[in-house]
């Protein structure tokens, strides 16, 4: 890789932030101001300075702007950032998700549910759960209260006694219908976008030789539009 004079392709802000001494580094910019540029300029300094790119781990959060992360670095760095690792943080958690589903009771080569698939099935545990009427909540509903409980970690029934404050509904009644839903997903070996972020936090959290593994594969982790984690 060609020696890259920073001061001279950055403005004084940007070459501050993608030189900066090794540890935490929160960066504050409006838009436009070229946040992305500084994190691509940032794996270039890593990579100078001796830094393996298998090392580098780049976070976003559409596929889109991964994928525009990834092509600026090799255009920057050349065909030397092939191990480079980058993604959305659903796609890495599927990457090492992948290595160690055995550890949270998954096969390896788990299902991946879109939306449709994760209403469909929640559709049959409500089914199942003889709640099939009118008046219980729509499948598409009960999705998006099973997403946000496992977002914020909040047990079901706290997010669905806030959405249904005014209207009445038997609150344990839907959470028989997510216990339904996830013991499916187990029984078919499959996982919804939640899951992959969920479960993903749990492998670290709960074993730590994997948690300690991956420390030492992604020494340098850059995120960008870092705001909406």
């Amino acid at each position: 890789m060609d020696k890259i004079a920073f001061d001279k392709e950055l403005n004084p802000e940007q070459n501050a932030a993608a030189t900066a001494p090794d540890g935490p580094l929160l960066v504050l910019a409006a838009a436009g101001t070229g946040k992305t540029r500084t994190l691509v300029y940032r794996v270039a300094y890593l990579m100078q300075k001796g830094i393996d790119p298998a090392r580098i781990l780049l976070l976003t959060f559409t596929n889109k702007a991964a994928r525009e992360m990834l092509d600026r670095a090799r255009a920057l760095v050349g065909i030397n950032v092939g191990g480079l690792w980058g993604g959305t943080f659903h796609h890495m958690a599927n990457r090492m998700l992948r290595h160690h589903a055995h550890h949270l009771g998954f096969k390896h080569d788990y299902t991946i549910l879109d939306s449709d698939d994760s209403t469909s099935l929640i559709k049959r545990a409500i089914k199942d759960c003889h709640l099939d009427s009118k008046e219980f909540p729509k499948a598409e509903v009960l999705a998006d209260i099973f997403g946000m409980a496992a977002n914020t970690e909040k047990p079901v029934s706290v997010v669905a006694a806030k959405r249904f404050e005014e209207h009445p509904v038997d609150l344990q009644d839907i959470s028989r219908v997510h216990e339904a839903y996830t013991a499916k997903k187990r029984a078919t070996n499959a996982m919804d976008f939640d899951d992959l972020l969920v479960l993903w936090l749990r492998l670290l959290r709960e074993h730590a030789d994997v948690l300690e593994f991956w420390q030492r594969r992604c020494q340098f982790i850059l995120v960008d539009e870092y705001q909406d984690t």
